[in-house]
């Protein structure tokens, strides 16, 4: 037995070349075909995806802004939010305005819905009292009533020998009860 290997002179180089010529040209050509492509679709992906990312962080800010502000709108109107709730009825205002006056009556007047959410009535009022400072005092606590209710012009106020009458308009804005 011979301890010197020869199997290394046995091989052709030239094969050899050619063989590592193919696997050189082959790779290039996965590489080429497969990879590139892969990497040109990923980096417009990439570029869509911090887009897309910029654009939702925007919406996201705007969002936030806006949902501070109707926090904010709902805290400093929770007295109107809690009047629009609040069913109006006849009677109840002419107990209310009873505080102020001698003699109150109502008539409807027009009723018209608004986005089919909202009813506006119009009332006209007729009423006696004593004294003009009643009428004012009736005008500034409309604000703090139970229902949303605003007295409209023309206000028409006639002096008698004891009282002094009155005629008004008042707008009684109403969530509709159908939605």
């Amino acid at each position: 037995m011979n301890s010197l290997d020869r199997s290394l002179e046995k091989i052709d180089m030239m094969k050899l070349l050619i063989f590592l010529m193919v696997f050189i040209v082959i790779t290039f050509a996965f590489v080429f075909l497969l990879i590139i492509p892969n990497v040109k679709e990923h980096r417009i992906l990439q570029a869509e995806h911090k887009r897309v990312l910029v654009h939702k962080t925007r919406v996201e800010n705007l969002f936030l802004e806006r949902e501070a502000e109707l926090s904010k709108l709902k805290a400093e109107n929770v007295h109107i939010i809690g009047a629009f709730k609040h069913p109006f009825t006849q009677e109840e205002f002419i107990r209310y305005a009873g505080k102020f006056f001698t003699q109150v009556s109502l008539t409807e007047v027009t009723k018209s819905e608004y986005k089919k959410e909202f009813v506006e009535y119009e009332l006209n009022v007729t009423s006696t009292l004593k004294t003009p400072t009643n009428f004012y005092n009736f005008l500034e606590g409309l604000n703090r009533y139970s229902s949303i209710v605003q007295a409209d012009f023309p206000i028409y106020l006639e002096s008698g020998k004891e009282s002094i009458s009155s005629t008004f308009k008042v707008k009684v804005y109403d969530l509709n009860a159908t939605h």
